[in-house]
């Protein structure tokens, strides 16, 4: 597994070294973004991948049969060192960049499909050079040359592969992202809120982002209303909000529902007890692909809330493990979450299920079998299999 930043000591794991090493992977995300800030785009919202790696050198005294590629942004794979494969490619997607012109989510824009990303909102500057639509041109050119066959963890994605120019006509799979079912599982409910010092005696919903707040794609202006609106039916109910993935730690309050900022966790026992901590999980993002706050959620036995977009689908079945609310409809979340509050024996009922779910669909057992599958098929139909 070569990886652009190493953030432990396992086996096979091959990363810089030693504080110079890190530094310079840091640096590459910065030389790789430069191109896409002076056109305007935002830091994070687009990539370029014109700064490759070395990765034909890193291959070469390794001899694979197959190159798994996963997420290869932030200045590490080239689109030309992809067009230079000599080898079959499995490419999992884990967003919507493979097959754009450069954004990771297209908040619903789709020029990908028709145009060809010409005009890109997200481009503020020098409009005279279409930087989206030359880069998708690049990577169709790039993944033409190869010897590709995608993979997406959702249907959604599944979908945005076959619709763009990038996929259409390709091998496109259909594979979750797994998770590890020994050890993410619900623990003791009162000892978890006792690990955080959360009260028994509280309804406890859960939120967790990155960004949470400054990235509209999150979703927390429609939590916030939602929010607001549950705080009107259940007022003097004993109930708080945990939000965690923020820098911010401390109490708080929101719409009179107190809030307890857990700041980032950095080690998965923190989020289990967490997960196992709370009555409810809520996903309020406008556009994902399969989040694994989800899939960890269910693997920790908590129903989750979410609106109907991107892979949401794949992980909760409405009203049997989770509630999934209309794209956007913050009303209809905001039932959702108090449906949940209202009876203690759904929300049990409910996170048994999704356990069970996560148990049947997202083991390492299931998922490596389907990646089995499609390597044995690349190796023995690919057009330079022998």
């Amino acid at each position: 597994m070569f990886v652009l930043q190493r953030s432990g000591a396992g086996e096979g794991v091959v990363g810089p070294v030693g504080n110079a090493g890190r530094l310079r992977a840091r640096i590459r995300w910065q030389i790789d973004q430069f191109p896409a800030q002076v056109f305007g785009f935002k830091r994070g919202e687009f990539s370029v991948n014109w700064l490759g790696s070395g990765l034909q050198r890193s291959l070469s005294a390794f001899a694979p049969d197959i190159v798994h590629l996963h997420w290869i942004n932030a200045g590490y794979v080239s689109l030309g060192e992809i067009e230079s494969l000599d080898l079959p490619v499995v490419w999992t997607a884990h967003d919507m960049w493979p097959f754009t012109g450069g954004c990771h989510y297209d908040s619903g824009c789709g020029r990908y499909v028709g145009s060809h990303c010409v005009h890109c909102p997200l481009q503020t500057h020098g409009r005279a050079i279409e930087v989206a639509s030359s880069r998708l041109k690049r990577k169709v050119s790039a993944c033409e040359a190869s010897d590709i066959a995608f993979v997406c963890p959702s249907r959604w994605l599944g979908d945005v592969a076959r619709a763009s120019p990038v996929g259409a006509g390709r091998q496109v799979d259909v594979i979750p992202n797994c998770i590890d079912l020994d050890r993410y599982r619900p623990i003791d409910r009162a000892a978890a809120r006792d690990l955080f010092g959360l009260a028994h005696d509280e309804i406890i919903i859960l939120f967790g982002a990155l960004r949470s707040q400054s990235d509209p794609r999150k979703g927390f202006e429609q939590l916030d209303a939602a929010l607001r609106s549950v705080a009107a039916t259940w007022r003097g109910a004993k109930i708080s909000l945990c939000v965690f993935g923020t820098a911010k730690r401390g109490i708080s309050s929101l719409h009179g529902i107190p809030v307890r900022n857990m700041g980032h966790l950095h080690d998965d026992e923190s989020l289990i007890a967490l997960y196992s901590a709370a009555d409810i999980f809520v996903a309020p993002s406008l556009q994902d692909n399969l989040p694994n706050t989800v899939l960890e959620a269910a693997a920790c036995g908590l129903p989750t809330v979410a609106f109907n977009v991107g892979g949401m689908s794949d992980l909760i079945e409405h009203e049997a493990t989770g509630w999934l609310a209309p794209a956007g409809d913050a009303s209809s979340l905001a039932d959702g979450i108090s449906a949940f509050l209202a009876s203690r024996a759904w929300r049990v009922r409910a996170g048994a299920a999704a356990r069970e779910a996560a148990a049947s669909r997202f083991s390492y057992k299931t998922v490596a079998a389907s990646y089995l599958a499609v390597y044995e098929r690349l190796l023995t139909h690919g057009k330079r299999a022998t």
